[in-house]
């Protein structure tokens, strides 16, 4: 055997690791990523006036049933 298929594959070798390594770390940085966008806070930071309206419209719609409550003959 000679030198050459051995230096051939010590390179493949070398391009797959550089490969899955580069793999690994972009699935990392989606994970976080992914893992951030599940938060709290910056759920309720990117859907603010939604949250806002519904609250609002929730909170007129139990003081009117609270208040017709006390005002019926």
């Amino acid at each position: 055997m000679s030198a050459a298929p051995i230096e051939n594959l010590e390179l493949r070798a070398l391009e797959q690791r550089e490969r899955i390594h580069k793999t690994a770390l972009e699935l990392i940085s989606k994970v976080d990523q992914a893992k951030e966008q599940l938060t709290f806070p910056y759920i309720l930071r990117r859907r603010f006036g939604q949250i806002c309206a519904a609250g609002s419209a929730v909170s007129f719609l139990l003081g009117f049933a609270i208040a017709s409550a006390f005002t019926r003959d």
